[in-house]
């Protein structure tokens, strides 16, 4: 379906949700030609779910610009659009439905900038990692597509491996795992070659930029001077296994007295990390959620590692 929406918008086709857009938008015009946009979608026949990728990155910009931090001007920016995406989802219910996501969570952004508000037309969906069964038949699967035999018991090996199965994760240890059968001239793994792929390339530094996005998606968030903090408290936690309260506590203490201008608080470093699947909270500490991501954070910083706390303190308290 064709739709002429104003003299900015050229094609529209609702069928692929394909929008062809003439050049002439600018700062003064983007929510009249925006909301022309949604106009046009929720005159469909039919209703229309459009999704946003990576809205977050987006916000992240609008609120910090060139900056290391979040300004007076990026925050009206960020404000305005929040409102007119907020204005029309409510204008458009039942008619354009509204999918945002991305690879950094929206909900910690907007709670630093103060604008947590916007977000209450949206419902929050965790998209959890896939459960060892599924996580096995897809193994399984993979195996049969390129003519590896992989056992059962080697599977759920793999799984049991990763700690938590992240279908990412999951494709990346069944890629090194092909490529280690194939160089090796066999199709039949065996658990010594899982254990090999694992320790040898997906910890290796040929294997670190596999997980590298991890790393840059927190200093992007959090910027160049609060992301230390999270460095910090990520290294102690994968070389301990354990991030203690005690220790929080104490990071607390000494972040606040920095004399860094911009720097967020040790509660909001946690948030961001917990809400994005870093860590998550058991008893009064933390832990890695990924045993491949703790490994891998382990490998990358642990051995030279030195806390920023006195060692005589013992800022992570009990280990694994």
């Amino acid at each position: 379906m064709l739709r002429e929406t104003g003299d900015r918008i050229e094609q529209l086709s609702v069928a692929d949700l394909k929008v062809k857009l003439r050049a002439g938008i600018d700062s003064g015009n983007w929510s009249a030609r925006g909301d022309g946009v949604f106009a046009a979608l929720a005159a469909s026949d039919n209703p229309v779910v459009l999704a946003i990728d990576e809205l977050p990155i987006l916000i992240n910009r609008l609120l910090k610009g060139d900056s290391d931090h979040i300004t007076s001007e990026g925050r009206l920016l960020a404000d305005a659009f929040m409102s007119w995406l907020r204005r029309n989802g409510q204008a458009h219910r039942g008619r354009v439905t509204m999918i945002l996501s991305g690879s950094v969570g929206l909900e910690p952004l907007l709670q630093q900038a103060r604008l947590s508000a916007h977000a209450n037309i949206f419902s929050p969906y965790d998209l959890h990692p896939w459960n060892e069964e599924t996580a096995a038949g897809c193994l399984a699967a993979l195996a049969e597509t390129y003519e590896i035999d992989l056992s059962p018991e080697i599977s759920r090996l793999m799984c049991r491996r990763l700690r938590c199965c992240i279908p990412h994760h999951i494709q990346i240890y069944f890629d090194k795992l092909h490529d280690h059968l194939r160089l090796a001239g066999r199709q039949m793994a065996l658990p010594e070659d899982t254990e090999w792929v694992y320790l040898h390339e997906m910890l290796s530094v040929r294997g670190q930029v596999d997980l590298q996005h991890y790393e840059a998606r927190l200093e992007t968030i959090l910027g160049r001077t609060s992301y230390p903090i999270a460095l910090e408290m990520l290294t102690v936690t994968a070389v301990t296994g354990r991030l203690a309260g005690t220790a929080v506590n104490r990071y607390r203490d000494y972040f606040s007295a920095s004399d860094q201008d911009n720097l967020l608080s040790v509660p909001d470093v946690l948030h961001v990390l917990c809400h994005d699947g870093y860590l998550y909270r058991q008893d009064d500490g933390y832990r890695f959620v990924s045993g491949l991501l703790e490994d891998w954070w382990r490998s990358r910083y642990g051995q030279h590692f030195v806390s920023v706390l006195k060692p005589e303190a013992n800022p992570t308290g009990t280990g694994r």
